[in-house]
């Protein structure tokens, strides 16, 4: 089984593809890694396909326009406790995300034009509809009114390409949000996150790789929990639903404290003069 994660670009020919391969280890199962060359969504998609039916696929992309679900009076709004005036022009998938303090870029509705800086979504829809012969991803209709929950065991048999989120993935998997990915302890807490969970890079160390490589892996994780029943989704299936490697998320996910910091000697204040 090939457990495929992609990071998704505004530049046409650098979409990153990761995936993942389980091996017997001294430790237990070990997910090895392999990185590809960047490319364009068709060298991605025929890379992918080529895998045939043992390819899962986790995308970090929406799979599709917002179907503005959550507008002013709508009734889902009710059912999920949204305030009034908030989560408005949001998917379902990312509100519940934003109120966990999970905060995802604005995706436009289905009447909407992309704007420039929304032009790497092209990409991402461009992918999932050439990747549509492995199906994507929806919960079971006849869940009803649940808007999250565990993918369960047999998942595969409702879709093999889904939608997901690594800064979602890390903050899941840490229970915390980390620093920024481009500092220094933010880049060591992801690596660790994914060494915990097995992920290994034969050829030098994740250490090596680029932001874009270690948010594809934290995709084909992903894309692992989804085949293994192991991870969880968020969102309403008419419109897409994100995959993430726990069954269930955190109420929310906030930084931790600053470390401590001991306070220097101050000066001592000058004696008042005698007269």
């Amino acid at each position: 089984m090939r457990y495929c994660g992609i990071d998704i670009s505004a530049k046409p020919a650098a979409q990153q593809l990761v995936t993942l391969h389980e091996r017997r280890g001294p430790d237990g199962t070990e997910l090895v890694a392999t990185f590809y060359a960047p490319g364009t969504v068709a060298d991605v998609a025929r890379t992918v396909l080529s895998f045939g039916g043992e390819a899962v696929v986790a995308i970090d992309a929406p799979s599709g326009p917002r179907l503005d679900l959550l507008t002013a009076g709508a009734p889902l709004r009710a059912r999920l406790g949204l305030p009034d005036g908030r989560y408005e022009s949001m998917r379902v998938c990312d509100a519940i995300l934003y109120r966990r303090r999970l905060p995802l870029y604005p995706v436009p509705a289905a009447d909407q034009a992309l704007t420039r800086w929304q032009g790497w979504m092209r990409h991402g829809f461009d992918l999932f509809a050439e990747l549509g012969q492995l199906e994507l991803f929806r919960p079971d209709a006849t869940m009803g009114d649940v808007y999250e929950g565990p993918v369960g065991d047999g998942a595969l048999r409702l879709g093999r390409v889904a939608e997901t989120y690594p800064d979602a993935v890390f903050c899941a998997l840490l229970g915390h949000r980390p620093p920024a990915k481009r500092t220094p302890h933010g880049l060591q807490q992801r690596i660790a996150a994914l060494r915990l969970k097995g992920v290994t890079d034969d050829d030098g160390g994740l250490w090596q790789r680029t932001l874009d490589e270690l948010d594809a892996t934290a995709a084909a994780y992903a894309a692992y929990t989804l085949a293994t029943g192991v991870g969880g989704w968020v969102g309403d299936p008419r419109e897409g639903v994100i995959v993430l490697p726990v069954a269930r998320l955190a109420d929310r996910y906030d930084k931790l404290p600053v470390p401590r910091r001991a306070a220097l000697l101050s000066a001592s204040p000058p004696r008042p003069s005698s007269t």
